[in-house]
């Protein structure tokens, strides 16, 4: 049996179900919005035992992790403050350990832990000791330092480090815009030292690529944003009147290769590379998301990649 963790409205989950299905597999399928119950998590001297809403996870062979976490904490203590502040640190631990004994015994794909520990510095220096090409980089907390970057490459980027900031009160509402680009005029109007700024030299490029791996396979799309002045810096800028261009691209062995190396040593086994093309002929990586969106690459590239994970989990 086949354990998804999931959210009830991915539809990415829904099509791998229906090769399930196709494939007479038997799954199980939690969703991360939905209290989960845990009969018992037990440990002794001689066996590990762990039971979820009824289920002996004995019975499981593999897990396909798609994205969020189980949620133990039943509804009735979610409004309690800080005891359930503290309640929900708790449960992050028994959701951390029950992920980490799983993957010692099951085949398991995606990751929990993974998705919240997506940090994009580390991945970058990973990628930079695998032989990726990177853009160079900076952070910093000083206007003359980013004004020093600026004049050096003369078009800069700036992007998140780890999450889009979402903040919303009763009195403000602040939204991620993205990536875009830093001017001069922007750096002249910050503080001389502030809150840590990510920048990054901004390459022009042919076209930009997105990677959907899973395990040692490798789906890859070139999209074609950089005729659109609103995608031109980022696709994820998406332009829904007039679509970029997206077609199925073939990656040089060796770049699959460090890529492969990449995803070992940054210990992920699915996820979502970001890199783009640049006009000088060079594979640049940019970034890693452990719980990437697939569904309009499969689509576009006509790539079936619900059924290559079904597949997956076909040959426990």
């Amino acid at each position: 049996m086949i354990l998804l963790i999931s959210s009830k409205y991915d539809v990415s989950t829904n099509i791998v179900i229906q090769w399930l299905n196709y494939y007479d597999v038997d799954f199980l399928r939690l969703h991360t919005e939905e209290f989960c119950m845990l009969n018992h998590f037990s440990v002794s001297n001689q066996s590990i035992s762990l039971t979820i809403n009824d289920v002996n996870l004995e019975a499981i062979t593999g897990v396909w992790h798609r994205r969020g976490r189980l949620r133990n904490l039943p509804n009735s203590l979610n409004d309690l403050g800080k005891v359930t502040s503290y309640l929900k640190k708790e449960e992050d631990s028994l959701v951390k350990s029950i992920e980490t004994n799983l993957k010692a015994t099951k085949k398991y794909i995606g990751s929990y832990i993974s998705e919240i520990e997506n940090y994009k510095l580390d991945h970058l220096i990973a990628a930079k000791e695998c032989n990726l090409n990177i853009p160079d980089s900076i952070v910093t907390t000083s206007k003359k330092d980013l004004f020093d970057f600026h004049t050096k490459y003369d078009q800069i980027i700036s992007k998140d480090l780890r999450y889009a900031i979402n903040i919303k009160t009763d009195d403000i509402s602040i939204n991620s815009t993205g990536t875009f680009k830093v001017t001069h005029e922007l750096i002249a109007e910050l503080e001389d030292h502030f809150a840590p700024i990510y920048a990054q030299r901004y390459i022009e490029k042919e076209f930009e690529i997105r990677i959907f791996f899973i395990e040692d396979t490798f789906f890859s799309m070139g999209i074609f944003s950089q005729q659109d002045e609103q995608t031109k810096v980022d696709y994820r800028n998406y332009n829904d009147e007039v679509p970029n261009r997206c077609v199925p691209i073939n990656l040089p062995n060796d770049l699959k290769k460090q890529l492969l190396d990449f995803t070992r040593k940054v210990k992920l086994n699915t996820g979502s590379i970001d890199m783009i093309y640049s006009i000088d002929g060079r594979y640049v990586f940019l970034e890693v998301n452990p719980m990437g969106q697939f569904d309009w690459l499969s689509k576009n590239c006509n790539y079936y990649i619900e059924e290559a994970i079904a597949k997956e989990f076909m040959e426990i």
